[in-house]
């Protein structure tokens, strides 16, 4: 699946599109083929009308009899093949298509954010595929012989040709008129639909507090509502569906009663011959029938044909994939971040901007600030999985965008904010499962995490499933779990968010131990909290507020800046800020922070720079100097 989305979606789609031709020219050409052989049955009519019964000869009628038994023989074979290959182009462009929509559908909240909602690839998909597989197609591969039967009842008389073309021009007209009927309906349905599913499956994966709150009766009133209004559309559509499909069903039976009355009329006029009077109303019956299971299918077909606008609009608004010729090397030395800007999937305005700071192999940063200050989205463009507006992120000095998926995955480890886990056992989800990974790279990370002994206390150890989204687990555990999947195949920079939100002392104590054994293994840790124990294992903080990096340097001297009373490290000063008037005080360039234990206070003198506003520059200075550590 990887390798699958090396191209991108647009690509995709169009190389399944072209597959499809070939298929589909030598289904055509059955299809010629099976049209011809249906010309046996007015055939054999005329001939019995106007030769057998005039000579009366027995002989000749056995042998028409028996050669049109082996030409309907023949001709229902070719309608059974022709079924069996639309059913495989079905699942072929299926096959095609599905692991990249999959990959796609995965990606769908990073790309539109809230909106991710609105797209389901993998359902137009098997709109796609199902209306491949059923009549519909065939109805319009025959759809081009229609113009042949009509010419074949010209030959036989002119009369019969206008008449037959009026009734079928008629019925053309009425499935225009179906279409844009149906299409505001069909539209509004999905929409509805859509929206409808989309609450269920909130409702089913916040179970738990709509239970404890008393929330089912409320949420199934707005289910309801909606559920409501997608069974109206539908009723809507099959009342269409009916209305439409009896004219035309009726207009056929009429048209194919008038036309043999103005057959016999012709062959009272001695204009026609009786078998021809015949023939004409079969080669009629079967110039309509294509466009009467046009009609019939016209709803499936409307429907397969939104689905795959919806794919083409939705695969030409996702990134294009960039292929990569020289893979750059997993980095092993630096994470550079250069006055970035970050803008939610979905949003106009950016949470984050102007960030800049650098760390090295062996650095763990702490990532502090209040709720909704841009921390976690911060830490999203650092992993690769939010792009940037502005600005760079750079591994060992090489963009983000120069390594491939794989270089990236194996490189970065990351412990969102939302543990999920998947459906499976405790090793498969450590092993985020890749199907070559051995047990004692599961051990390893297990391990590291200090989730290996808590692990061996269930009954079935690694083996043990977790469920449906880790259900049978406690978020501790969950969160101890996703740790271990974060450190599996030794990653570079190993990103945490909230990562002791569930934990209890002795799993903080593990999360402490595992941060000093990946900064003694020369690796990279960020860590985004709120409780001061998460920062513990750290040694540079950085500090962020309303989407700005405040502060950035040693993680004493920050703060001792941020919270410079005594007895309480961890509460915001009080103390004025001569640029602004209030609030915390930025540690300028060039700046130490001299403590006074008598006052608890801090303030701001010039001297060799210590902690240090967010420059890279200034970082890179220092470092150089010897002055940050």
């Amino acid at each position: 699946m990887k390798n699958g989305m090396r191209n991108s979606a647009e690509v995709q789609l169009r190389t399944a599109l072209r597959t499809l031709k070939r298929p589909l020219i030598g289904i055509s050409a059955i299809s010629c083929l099976g049209n011809v052989l249906m010309l046996t049955g007015p055939i054999f009519m005329m001939l019995v009308y106007n030769k057998v019964l005039s000579s009366k000869s027995i002989p000749t009628l056995a042998a028409l009899s028996l050669l049109a038994l082996l030409l309907y023989a023949f001709y229902g074979l070719l309608e059974g093949l022709r079924g069996k290959l639309m059913a495989r182009v079905g699942i072929t462009f299926d096959h095609k298509l599905a692991p990249t929509l999959f990959e796609a559908t995965l990606k769908l909240p990073l790309h539109f954010g809230p909106h991710a909602r609105n797209h389901d690839p993998l359902q137009d998909l098997a709109s796609i595929r199902n209306y491949l597989m059923g009549p519909g197609p065939v109805a319009l591969l025959d759809l081009p012989w229609m113009p042949i039967y009509f010419a074949i009842l010209l030959l036989i008389n002119p009369v019969l040709f206008f008449a037959a073309g009026a009734g079928a021009l008629f019925l053309v007209i009425l499935s225009l008129i179906n279409e844009f009927a149906t299409k505001g309906h069909v539209k509004a349905a999905t929409q509805v639909h859509t929206a409808t599913m989309t609450l269920l499956l909130d409702a089913r994966r916040n179970s738990e507090a709509a239970a404890a709150m008393s929330m089912g009766d409320d949420l199934c009133k707005r289910w309801g509502s909606g559920y409501v209004n997608a069974i109206s559309h539908a009723r809507d559509l099959a009342d269409h569906a009916s209305v439409f499909g009896a004219i035309s069903k009726t207009v056929r039976h009429v048209l194919q009663s008038a036309m043999l009355a103005l057959g016999a009329y012709l062959v009272i006029e001695a204009q026609m011959s009786p078998g021809a009077m015949i023939a004409s109303s079969v080669i009629l019956a079967r110039a309509l029938t294509p466009i009467d299971l046009v009609i019939g299918n016209w709803r499936s077909t409307s429907a397969a044909l939104q689905a795959l606008r919806r794919l083409r609009a939705l695969s030409s608004k996702l990134p294009k994939a960039v292929q990569q010729q020289h893979g750059m090397p997993r980095p092993h030395h630096t994470l550079s971040v250069r006055d970035v800007a970050i803008v939610p999937p979905g949003g106009s305005v950016a949470t984050v901007s102007g960030v800049s700071f650098e760390i090295e192999a062996g650095d763990a940063l702490g990532i502090i600030g209040p709720s909704g200050c841009g921390k976690s989205t911060l830490v999203r463009a650092l992993v690769g999985a939010w792009p940037t507006a502005r600005g760079e992120v750079r591994f060992d000095n090489a963009l983000i965008g120069q390594y491939s998926p794989d270089a990236l995955a194996e490189s970065i480890g990351h412990l969102p904010q939302s543990i999920e886990l998947f459906d499976g056992t405790i090793a498969e989800n450590i092993a985020r499962f890749r199907k070559g990974a051995t047990a004692e790279q599961v051990i390893e990370a297990a391990k590291m995490a200090g989730v290996h002994d808590m692990i061996l206390t269930f009954p079935l150890g690694y083996d043990t499933p977790v469920g449906e989204g880790g259900t049978t687990l406690s978020g501790g555990q969950r969160q101890r779990i996703g740790l271990a999947r974060a450190l599996f195949g030794n990653p570079f920079l190993v990103v945490l968010d909230e990562p002791n939100s569930n934990l209890d002392p002795l799993g903080e104590q593990s999360l402490n131990d595992a941060i000093h054994q990946m900064r003694q293994a020369g690796k990279i840790v960020v860590i985004v909290a709120h409780r001061p124990s998460a920062i513990f294992a750290a040694n540079k903080i950085l500090s962020v507020r309303s989407g700005r990096a405040e502060m950035f340097g040693p993680k004493e001297q920050v703060l001792a800046a941020l919270f410079p009373r005594i007895g309480q490290p961890h509460k915001p000063s009080q103390a004025v800020s001569p640029q602004t008037g209030g609030g915390t005080p930025v540690i300028q360039p060039g700046q130490t922070v001299a403590s006074d234990p008598a006052a608890g206070s801090s303030s701001p003198s010039v001297g060799p720079a210590t902690a240090t506003v967010t420059s890279l520059d200034a970082t890179r200075a220092q470092r150089s100097n010897g002055h940050v550590s």
